[in-house]
């Protein structure tokens, strides 16, 4: 028995093709499905608010009444920046590690990797051109927090992320306080986005819905509608109205308009178009084959070996290519993904792949 207010794509295809049952609660056990708004971001610049906070969403956090409503915040970025640039000559900042951008964070002001964990003091100027012309883009979870702090002072914030709840009962301190009423408002990535139950809370959104939406996976689609549904599920589950605001620079991408009416099915059908002409599960299986070596050369010529190696008919080999991440904790990283018709022609794919190659079945994500 499996339970889920988003079931996945492949869930729903079994279900109708015979293969499971479905049960659907029809309506919400206690409170009523909230309001949801969907905020154009183009609008709200086009009309001079650069502000993280819509117009709309400014309203509301005013209108909050602290220790009566309480509302939930997210965005899936922790941080305050998401990258330094050198507005000189253009340099990023970047892990030497993993060649990807170092994230700001507020607490003891440094520079973070957020795939291997390597940390770094904030520079003064830049270490290209010597520029002191050093300047943050992007919002996190910090800043998010910093500017509520500074334009809702008589709001009690918090923060719930995985740096907020590193410290020992972090998660249980976090919670707490909001359920019991002495945190206002509780700002999080998708922590934030599950299983909270609480009565007092009348308005949810969601920061920025485009996070999730452009990654290169085929699934990206998919895991923006379950995040959009999941944070409008937090409001109004008590005897007040519930209010939901999403803010996107895509209000007419089909799993943005279909999570504002938490409409699984109508989400489901144009996502399986899409995917019977793409060719992904269900209609197909994958399989995820990663190597990872400190030389990148080698990293290159394991993976062309690999590649050549589990060729079988029938199976689409896609790769050689970096990963997503292409270099992580001074590894490089090379990907390949097996498409078949069924797990017969996978398996036989899989049985040839060559010792030192992680493998991954029916991957969550291709990043």
């Amino acid at each position: 028995v499996s339970g889920s207010a988003t079931p996945d794509v492949v869930t729903i295809a079994r279900v109708r093709g015979g293969h499971a049952d479905r049960a659907v609660l029809a309506e919400r056990r206690v409170g009523r499905a909230p309001s949801v708004e969907l905020i154009d971001l183009r609008a709200e610049l086009a009309g001079g608010n650069r502000s993280i906070f819509s117009a709309a969403l400014a309203d509301a956090l005013g209108a909050l009444r602290p220790g009566v409503e309480q509302a939930i915040l997210l965005i899936n970025r922790r941080g305050a920046a998401t990258f330094i640039l050198c507005r000189d000559c253009g340099e990023s900042l970047r892990c030497p590690d993993c060649d990807l951008p170092f994230v700001f964070h507020l607490a003891g002001g440094s520079l973070r990797c957020h795939h291997c964990g390597r940390g770094a003091a904030t520079p003064e100027r830049c270490p290209r051109c010597g520029s002191g012309r050093i300047r943050y883009f992007g919002a996190g979870t910090q800043r998010v927090e910093s500017e509520l702090r500074a334009r809702f002072a008589s709001l009690r914030v918090a923060r719930l992320d995985s740096d907020a709840i590193a410290a020992r009962r972090g998660f249980e301190t976090v919670y707490d306080d909001f359920r019991e009423g002495r945190t206002d408002v509780l700002v999080g990535t998708q922590l934030a986005a599950k299983g909270l139950d609480l009565p007092s809370v009348t308005l949810a959104s969601v920061i920025a819905a485009d996070v999730t939406l452009n990654l290169p996976d085929y699934r990206a689609a998919e895991r923006t509608f379950q995040v959009l549904a999941q944070v409008a599920g937090r409001a109004g589950r008590g005897p007040q109205p519930g209010r939901v605001i999403i803010q996107t620079y895509s209000p007419t991408h089909y799993a943005v308009r279909t999570a504002a009416r938490l409409d699984v099915d109508a989400f489901a059908d144009e996502e399986m178009t899409r995917r019977r002409l793409l060719g992904y599960p269900p209609y197909s299986v994958l399989a995820r084959l990663l190597i990872a070596d400190p030389d990148r050369a080698r990293a290159e010529e394991r993976g062309a070996r690999a590649a050549a190696e589990v060729e079988v008919p029938g199976v689409e080999v896609l790769g050689p290519l970096p990963a997503y991440v292409a270099r992580r904790a001074g590894r490089w990283r090379m990907q390949i993904v097996l498409r078949a018709p069924d797990e017969a022609a996978r398996a036989a794919a899989l049985e040839r792949v060559p010792p030192g190659v992680a493998i991954d079945v029916d991957p969550e994500s291709l990043l």
